[in-house]
């Protein structure tokens, strides 16, 4: 069950000060949502998670400014950081790398395991070492040769899925990203890695996407298990899908077999054995209902937490409103952070 704290207080029993990072968090003076900038609803959902901080009685500064948190060492008790990607190479752990050298509690993971998570490839390694089900595949960095025939990884493959190997929000996952030979596949990994990314090319797993929001804690919490709409080819979230032409989410836990949801719980036990403590996560998979088989194809932590997303939905299901499972969130992640920087020799 989520656990929902009357207050959030600091050490010193006062409310909680927290400073908010996000490429569209608002900045003083006006704190009003900022301009649109052709990145989707980014605005307006990074003002919503400003306004809810402050409604659920946290003293929020906030910034669009990764540096901002250079100044997070007594001033604030709390980094909650949505600012996963601005110009520099794998920016998603910069911000968490810093709080562990200032000692402050932020939102999230350790860096090595967001780094682990923000990585498709070793992410990928880390499922299959553990035993876990996920796609085949091999990586193809820039400036490299892609190689003239599928390895023996991909041998008898009958499609392939072609994605960056770092980053989010489906960049530049189109339905192109869909191979069904080894030259299609090249012509789209050609294309990716001309804009300067690395590429993963993997098995394309047939079936359906499902997404299953996760909350940390002593236990971790299973929320529910929901899919995310769309009308592109096989199901397929692409990068405009999920920024402009969004097609919400469905709960779909009755779509699921029931020894699939097991597995699924047990797969996320395994997981956390491994990888937590996590605030929050979630866990992307393929299910082909035809043949009953589940590919793991992420896990994202610090995504979107948003009124209208998974978890919002799996916690309305439960009985709690978006500010408890916000309340929920930050109460677990600060309880279990201060104690190990209350002895925390900061280098400055």
């Amino acid at each position: 069950m989520i656990e929902v704290p009357r207050e959030l207080r600091n050490a010193a029993g006062e409310p909680l000060r927290v400073l908010f990072l996000a490429p569209y968090a608002p900045d003083a003076p006006d704190y009003a949502t900022k301009p649109y900038e052709g990145n989707g609803g980014y605005p307006q959902y990074h003002h919503s998670i400003y306004r809810l901080l402050k409604e659920i009685g946290c003293l929020v500064e906030s910034s669009s400014k990764p540096y901002a948190v250079l100044h997070a060492r007594g001033n604030v008790d709390y980094v909650f950081s949505l600012l996963n990607r601005f110009p520099i190479e794998n920016p998603e752990i910069f911000i968490s790398s810093y709080c562990e050298f200032a000692g402050v509690p932020y939102l999230g993971a350790a860096p090595n395991i967001r780094a682990v998570a923000e990585d498709k490839w070793l992410l990928k390694l880390s499922f299959r070492g553990l035993g876990l089900p996920a796609a085949r595949g091999i990586v193809v960095n820039r400036g490299e040769r892609f190689p003239s025939h599928a390895p023996e990884e991909l041998a008898g493959v009958p499609a392939f899925f072609v994605k960056k190997r770092f980053g989010a929000a489906s960049d530049c996952i189109t339905e192109a990203n869909i191979a069904s030979s080894w030259e299609a596949a090249a012509a789209r990994a050609s294309e990716i890695m001309a804009l300067g990314h690395d590429v993963l090319v993997e098995e394309f797993c047939p079936g359906i996407d499902y997404t299953v929001p996760i909350l940390g804690g002593e236990e971790p919490l299973l929320l529910g298990f929901v899919r995310p709409g769309s009308d592109r080819k096989e199901g397929i979230i692409t990068g405009d899908l999920k920024l402009h032409d969004h097609l919400g989410y469905a709960w779909a836990e009755d779509e699921i077999a029931p020894k699939i949801r097991e597995d699924i719980k047990d797969d996320m036990r395994t997981l956390w054995r491994a990888l937590g403590p996590i605030d929050y996560f979630r866990l992307d998979y393929r299910i082909d209902p035809a043949t009953g088989s589940r590919k793991l194809i992420e896990m994202n932590i610090c995504c979107y937490i948003g009124k209208s997303g998974p978890f919002a939905m799996g916690a309305k299901r439960l009985g709690f409103s978006h500010g408890d499972l916000m309340k929920s969130i930050l109460h677990y992640s600060y309880a279990r952070q201060i104690g190990h920087f209350k002895n925390h020799a900061s280098l400055i």
